[in-house]
């Protein structure tokens, strides 16, 4: 006798662990806004870009992104040179700051070239547009770290 109630009251604890994991899971899934369309659009429509403009901003997103592709790469290519050596047990300081210089000299470079992108594209902003520009690439610049 003393068995079945046993049972019964680790049922019942069983069945309320799986609803409420059910309800958590249900919650957290439905407060979350679901992204909807490009992230172009959303630059349009946060910046209420006209249609030339528009054109514009992906043209030059399009060419900007096609001519930085390698460079990024090439940075990643460094870290996994330097990376290979984290098995080595008489890895030198020099090799490590060699590649560590290399890796920080691209990533300024490729960090400079995003900047003067984004400096020409606010050009074709229209001036009561510079604040929202301003603030959406800083926002878009940064978002990695944000959680």
């Amino acid at each position: 006798m003393r068995a079945i109630t046993s049972n019964k009251w680790v049922l019942l604890l069983v069945l309320f662990l799986v609803l409420s994991n059910l309800a958590l899971f249900i919650f957290a899934f439905s407060s979350a806004e679901p992204r909807k369309g490009r992230p172009e659009d959303w630059v349009k429509k946060e910046l209420g870009l006209s249609a030339d403009q528009d054109k514009l901003f992906r043209e030059n997103k399009e060419q900007f992104m096609n001519s930085m592709k390698p460079r990024w790469e090439e940075v990643n290519r460094i870290k996994d040179s330097l990376y290979r050596h984290l098995g080595d047990p008489e890895v030198s300081d020099s090799l490590i700051d060699s590649y560590t210089k290399k890796w920080s000299e691209k990533a300024r470079e490729n960090d400079v070239l995003l900047f003067r992108h984004f400096h020409e594209m606010r050009k074709q902003c229209t001036p009561e547009q510079y604040a929202r520009y301003d603030s959406l690439v800083t926002r878009m610049v940064t978002r990695r770290f944000r959680k």
